[in-house]
């Protein structure tokens, strides 16, 4: 059985104010602070806390980029489960290497022809789900991913900007992220936007479905997530992998904030909105650090 989630150290992570910008208060969420280093072990603790009866007995299997992966190992293995981590050649070398280095079993999917990287990854889970054998949790469709964020992240922002919030902005991958906080800001205050933001190339909610870098974002179609909740949804927005690596750059270079490849894409989105609104408090979440990409970052 888990600890609670407060004896892990997970939640609680700070925020940042940038400059402001055209008359808008631009802040970062920066769960790089989190429990294990990223908005992932808010993920991963409830998806294994609330795993079901018939999982019991059986391998425990997700599709991840990386962060998620390391994050239900340890999990995991808290909980006295086998974990299996279905990743494919775009993973970061650092988070492979993480991953040997905690002894998190790992499996590399090939491409299945028809289909991209991710959606090759969710046919294998799905098939082993098949066999019997494993337990695939589908962080894509799974009710308690959202219910980590609307718990955790959405009473943090909510309070960390004394309710003065008017547009949050979420990369999207899995959705649990944007629909949980967006759950929880929305019974706070109507007025609240949500934004999600994804890498040109995924169809979320874009329209061009081409190769991307930046993993642990993005999608071909909507997840389960997104599509039973799409009212949460207000806007999207969509980021080349150039920008969001190069406001990532920004980010540290001109504020000393060590952020990943998703959160320069946040950060674009959140320009995005100031460029064209008054007054407003924006506020972007942060996924993780940049230390698992430093092939692009440096």
């Amino acid at each position: 059985m888990l600890r609670d989630f407060r004896e892990y150290g997970i939640g609680n992570t700070p925020i940042v104010e940038l400059p402001v910008v055209n008359g808008n208060r631009i802040i970062l969420k920066l769960e790089m602070k989190n429990f294990l280093k990223s908005i992932k072990a808010r993920t991963a603790y409830w998806l294994i806390r609330y795993l079901p009866e018939d999982a019991k007995g059986r391998i425990i299997v997700e599709s991840s980029s990386g962060n998620l992966g390391y994050a239900l190992g340890y999990f995991c293995k808290e909980s006295g489960y086998r974990f299996v981590c279905l990743i494919d050649s775009s993973i970061a070398e650092k988070k492979r290497e993480r991953l040997d280095a905690t002894g998190i079993e790992y499996f590399q999917v090939e491409q299945e022809k028809g289909f991209d990287l991710r959606s090759s990854r969710i046919r294998r889970a799905r098939h082993m789900m098949e066999s019997g054998q494993y337990y695939w949790i589908n962080q894509y469709d799974n009710p308690f991913g959202i219910m980590a964020h609307e718990m955790t992240t959405g009473p943090e922002i909510w309070r960390q900007t004394e309710g003065k919030i008017t547009h949050c902005i979420c990369p999207m991958g899995s959705g649990g992220t944007i629909i949980g906080t967006g759950k929880y800001l929305k019974k706070m205050s109507q007025k609240v936007k949500m934004i999600g933001v994804e890498p040109f190339g995924s169809t979320i909610y874009g329209t061009v479905d081409a190769p991307y870098i930046n993993a642990g974002t993005g999608l071909c179609g909507k997840p389960g997530n997104i599509s039973n909740n799409s009212w949460i949804v207000d806007e999207s927005y969509t980021i080349t992998d150039n920008e969001s690596i190069d406001l990532a750059k920004n980010l540290r270079n001109s504020f000393g904030l060590g952020v990943g490849i998703s959160s320069g894409m946040a950060y674009a989105a959140a320009l995005r909105i100031a460029a064209k609104e008054r007054g407003a408090t924006i506020l972007a979440v942060a996924p993780d650090g940049e230390d698992a990409y430093e092939k692009y970052l440096r």
